[in-house]
């Protein structure tokens, strides 16, 4: 009985979280804007075969040319994606990425809020953030599978550090580790947001709290930052390799989503785009129920004697409530001053993605608030909020459409497979490449001279073919060029250019016959990153197995 009770309001929220992914039980699959999801997958797929771990190219995307998309973009769901493939396919992959964070988000806020307060302020904490509005936005109309794997995480780093602060135990040292890594190799974006808070957050634990093990926390954060290290460094230091001024212009440049005060409290809801003004065809509400805790709980605690917000122990209330506000000021155009005067916030192009920091506080502050209640009203006040963030918000977890027909081949062939490859090509574009207007032929194309090639084969991080060449011949491969691609003719390593109408990879031939191939390498910040990351790795391994650290 009393495991059951342990267990219950956990259950409580598996059960709840029905209301929220059960369109993804249907058959096919339905629409949302970033339709990527099986391409991603797809491409992930093909790494593993051809052993290219960890993934930075994929050969299909960049309309068939290829361009580094997981050398920045988001890989951690992705590669839960890519395994998942292997026994059920790619549709049904994507809806389990889907499934994941949306159930996994309130499971983890229940933990925090526990943690921070008592299990009813949990269960509060965990219901508002699992029905947020702005969830069901980035699953069911933005498809922001990466974001919402973030928003599902970061209630775990946040719990693995006050955890281990607390109390020095292995499950707690190595959830810290897994948790930050997995988070930071979920979404940049979300990183960039959340990073700060967090660090805030550890100074306030490490002086309330003032552990003597402060180099077992450092360990841990240090072997999860490590794990990451593979992505974070690259993403990081070879950005200036893609053209990444497409990320911030025309229609993401940040002045474009900046979102009215009114669009924080409607309760109307869409499935458009963000447009300039207040029109948008989509919602950016916090939540009515958010709204209504997080706003009660800054009189309770300024004029509640025995929770002033200066006093030690409310210091952590002080960071979320400060956190919150600054959140609702940095969607509002009045921010503008902040976002020019710090130019790496603008790569989160939509203002309204504070909404992540929003409804992270605010599901903290309904919590706040239903812990410090009279216990004779606690309960009532608990499954009131309950019942009533259930009854406003359920309605907005369903896709505007379904294709129940769809299949795996469907999707990966004819017309929605050329949508697929074009689309987001400037997302990771090389520098030296241009956009391509068609698909990538399935040959090399000889420019000048005469030559006939044969056995052309392309794999995620190689190519070749043979050639027999008739008179000096310039050919040109249908991939893009990108820092290390390596070309060898007979074995023998030779030097390669970019310099045509279009960036890919060009080849000089005298007459002959030759092997061609190709090779896509690591540059020295990648094999540094996968270092420290294997290192990394191997030091959690040791740990796990030989550390007596613990006792």
């Amino acid at each position: 009985m009393q495991k059951i009770k342990k267990i219950l309001y956990p259950l409580l929220i598996l059960l709840l979280s029905i209301f929220i992914i059960w369109p993804l039980f249907l058959p096919g699959y339905f629409s949302h804007h970033d339709d990527l999801q099986v391409m991603r997958i797809f491409e992930m797929r093909k790494c593993f075969v051809d052993f290219q771990i960890p993934c930075r190219w994929v050969p299909d995307m960049g309309y068939g040319n290829g361009f580094p998309l997981f050398n920045y973009y988001s890989v951690f769901p992705y590669y839960i994606g890519g395994l998942l493939s292997f026994f059920f396919g790619f549709i049904v992959s994507a809806k389990i990425l889907f499934l994941i964070p949306l159930v996994l988000g309130g499971l983890s806020m229940y933990l925090l809020a526990s943690s921070l307060f008592d299990k009813k302020a949990g269960l509060l904490s965990g219901v508002l953030y699992l029905f947020a509005p702005y969830r069901a936005l980035d699953s069911y109309v933005r498809g922001a599978v990466a974001e919402s794997f973030a928003l599902s995480l970061i209630p775990l780093v946040f719990y693995f550090l006050l955890k281990l602060v607390k109390e020095k135990k292995p499950k707690y040292f190595f959830g810290l580790s897994i948790s930050l890594s997995a988070f930071l190799t979920s979404h940049n974006i979300m990183s960039l947001l959340f990073v700060p808070l967090f660090l805030i957050w550890m100074l306030i634990l490490m002086y309330l709290k003032k552990p003597e093990h402060k180099s077992l926390i450092f360990l841990s954060l240090g072997l999860g930052f490590g794990l990451s290290a593979f992505f974070v460094l690259p993403a990081f230091f070879e950005k200036p390799l893609v053209q990444t001024e497409s990320l911030t212009r025309f229609d993401l440049d940040f002045r474009v989503h900046f979102v009215a005060i009114k669009q924080l409290f409607t309760r109307s809801w869409g499935y458009g785009a963000s447009t300039y003004g207040p029109d948008d065809s989509i919602s950016f509400q916090i939540g009515i129920p958010h709204f209504i805790l997080a706003f009660l709980v800054l009189p309770v605690v300024l004029f509640n004697e025995q929770s002033k917000i200066f006093s030690k122990r409310y210091l952590i209330i002080a960071l979320i409530l400060v956190t919150y506000f600054i959140s609702l000021f940095m969607m509002h155009n009045k921010s503008a001053f902040v976002w020019e005067s710090i130019p790496i916030l603008q790569y989160t192009q939509f203002p309204w993605r504070f909404l992540s920091l929003t409804i992270f506080t605010s599901s903290l502050l309904g919590g706040f608030l239903s812990f410090i209640l009279n216990p004779k009203f606690k309960s009532v006040f608990v499954f009131s909020f309950v019942l009533l963030t259930i009854l406003i918000n359920f309605q907005y977890f369903k896709p505007m459409e379904f294709y129940y027909s769809l299949t795996d081949q469907q999707k990966l062939s004819g017309d929605l497979w050329r949508e697929q490859q074009r689309a987001g090509i400037f997302d990771y574009l090389p520098k030296t490449a241009t956009e391509a207007l068609e698909p990538a032929v399935d040959s090399p194309i000889v420019t000048t001279g005469k030559a006939e090639i044969t056995d052309f084969k392309k794999l995620s991080n190689k190519w070749s073919f043979n050639t027999d060449v008739a008179e000096k011949s310039q050919i040109e491969v249908p991939v893009y060029d990108f820092p290390n691609w390596r070309v060898q003719v007979n074995n023998t390593p030779i030097k390669h250019t970019n310099k045509n109408h279009i960036g890919r990879i060009s080849i000089e031939l005298e007459p002959g016959q030759h092997i061609v191939a190709g090779k896509f390498e690591n540059t020295a910040v990648r094999t540094l990153a996968n270092i420290i990351t294997l290192f990394s790795l191997m030091g959690l391994v040791v740990i796990f197995r030989y550390g007596k650290i613990y006792k």
